[in-house]
């Protein structure tokens, strides 16, 4: 239970979010994340909407502890009665990326440092 509410305090997780699970690979943490809730807001207009189903996705995260960290989630679509069917945004990434905001903020922060595309690679993994 605690390893649950470590990550979840590290990577600022918060309802209707939750950490549900972490697993220890040979080189890698997965952090797996679900939201219980029914009734989402839709990505364009914000109206409550309810649930209609969900798609796994995965991110990279910034490592924890020399692991390479994983996010894993079942992340919600919603029917907006305006908008149809449209995927939640979930509050660690940005839509469509498969990194978490905080890596991809530290990427660019390396980049901006004159780093070259390569090594800023090799770094990160």
């Amino acid at each position: 239970m605690r390893d649950r509410e470590l990550y979840a305090r590290i990577l600022g997780i918060e309802r209707p979010w939750q950490v549900t699970r972490v697993e220890l690979e040979a080189k890698s943490v997965e952090v797996f994340i679900e939201s219980g809730a029914r009734r989402m807001g839709c990505p364009e207009c914000g109206q409550e909407c309810d649930r209609y189903d969900s798609r796994p996705r995965r991110w990279r995260h910034l490592d924890t502890c020399q692991y390479q960290t994983i996010l894993i989630a079942e992340v919600p679509r919603v029917r907006c009665q305006e908008h149809g069917v449209r995927q939640v945004q979930v509050p660690w990434a940005e839509t469509g990326s498969g990194f978490t905001a905080l890596f991809e903020s530290l990427v660019i922060d390396w980049l901006r440092g004159a780093a070259n595309i390569s090594a800023v690679a090799r770094l990160m993994g």
